[in-house]
């Protein structure tokens, strides 16, 4: 699958509740870990160089649902939760979610 922000390694697991440890406790693969967020703006081109949105949609596509749901969060935080910008991050979130939810539901 194409990546779209291949310099940024995956994950060493995706998190799927009560399968492993949660990402940001229990020495999970996120603790401690920051995301400095550069805004997203969907107005021209400019999400097309955005690291934290593209890396979310990697993270996505390769089934890391929870971890993209994090980046995407924290755009959306960014976007002060309203707005274009922000409708449109918080269903990539939902979208995340359900993935979180069919995944488990795969046991």
């Amino acid at each position: 699958m194409k990546r779209y922000y291949p310099s940024k390694p995956f994950p060493p697991y995706a998190f799927i509740p009560g399968r492993n440890p949660h990402p940001e406790k229990e020495g999970g693969h996120m603790q401690g870990v920051e995301i400095e967020v550069r805004p997203l703006n969907l107005d021209g081109s400019e999400y097309q160089h955005n690291s934290d949105y593209l890396f979310g949609i990697d993270l996505f596509n390769n089934l890391f649902f929870w971890e993209s749901h994090v980046y995407w969060e924290a755009l959306w935080h960014s976007a002060s939760r309203k707005g274009k910008t922000a409708d449109f991050l918080k269903a990539l979130i939902k979208l995340a979610a359900a993935g979180v939810k069919y995944t488990m539901e795969q046991d």
